[in-house]
This record gives C-alpha cells, sequence and structure tokens, in this order.
C-alpha cells in the first residue's frame, strides 16, 4: 500500500510532537545508519559490529554507540573512526560524529541467517603437543587458561576457515 507524500509528513510531524524533533531525528539518523552499516563498514564487520545508541553531543554533533561482539573489533572501530564518520555524513545524511564508544555485547552484529556452530574434534595427540609447547610457562593457572583458550581457539578456527 502507498501513502501520499503528505500522509508521510503528517506522521512525521506526529511523531515529532510524541517523541521531540531532537529525539525523532536521532532515531530517523539511526535507523538510516543500522541499514547502511554493511556498506559503510563491510560485511564481515557488519556481522560482528552495529550502531547502538546516537546521543546529542556538543555544539549540535552526535555521539555514536556501537556494539562490538570482541575487543579486536572495537579496535577495529578506532582504525575506521574516521571512514565512519564521513561515510555517515555521506550516506546516513547525519551531521557531525564527535565521538565514537564502543560497547561489547556477545550478540552484536547484523547476522544474515543463524547457523549452529559445530566444533571440531581436537585429537589427543594434538592436545599433548599444545601442552608440551605450553610447559615452558611456569604460572600454571596462566599456563590452563592458555591451554584453554587454543583449544577453543582451533575448534572454532578449523571449523570457520574451511
Amino acid at each position: 500500500m502507498k501513502h501520499k507524500a503528505s500522509d508521510l509528513q503528517s506522521m512525521q510531524g506526529n511523531l515529532a510532537k510524541i517523541l521531540g524533533t531532537q529525539r525523532l531525528q536521532e532515531l530517523s539518523g539511526l535507523t538510516r545508519l543500522r541499514r547502511l552499516w554493511p556498506d559503510i563498514v563491510g560485511k564481515m564487520m557488519a556481522s560482528r559490529t552495529e550502531p547502538l545508541q546516537l546521543k546529542p553531543g556538543e555544539g549540535g554533533s552526535y555521539i555514536l554507540v556501537i556494539a562490538v561482539t570482541h575487543s579486536t573489533m572495537a579496535q577495529e572501530i578506532v582504525f575506521l573512526r574516521d571512514h565512519i564518520r564521513q561515510a555517515c555524513f555521506d550516506h546516513a545524511r547525519m551531521g557531525r560524529i564527535s565521538k565514537i564508544y564502543t560497547e561489547v555485547r556477545i550478540d552484536a552484529g547484523f547476522h544474515e541467517k543463524d547457523v549452529p556452530i559445530t566444533l571440531t574434534k581436537i585429537t589427543l595427540s594434538k592436545k599433548k603437543e599444545l601442552a608440551r609447547e605450553l610447559q615452558i610457562i611456569k604460572n600454571i593457572a596462566l599456563r590452563r587458561a592458555m591451554f584453554k583458550a587454543r583449544l577453543a581457539q582451533l575448534r572454532y578456527h578449523q571449523k570457520e576457515f574451511q
């Protein structure tokens, strides 16, 4: 069903009355940004990050909060911040973004489809080899944590990049 432009304008006016003009601008800017996010940061980054919140900053600027799945993604956002700011201006018609913050959330990102994760089994010989490599670490708690982390990395890594 197609609406006349005049109907949409009156709806926007009603929403502005309810939410306030500033909040409506923030929500519409965030909606545009979320829709264009894969084009701005790429599909890989979009699957692990997403624009979470747009807050008013000083002097009419905005503060963008981006949810990330891991601190590594937060680091990438720092590297891409100028590109993100420019893309927000060019594509999402958003004004000046003065600051970009990240927040780690396990469920962040846009996922095209949920694929069940199947872990790869690690052989006993591979586990023994890993344990031998870590024997040089004297701190037992640290050695155990590194062993568990490396095992998890091997389980996911082998499946994800095959």
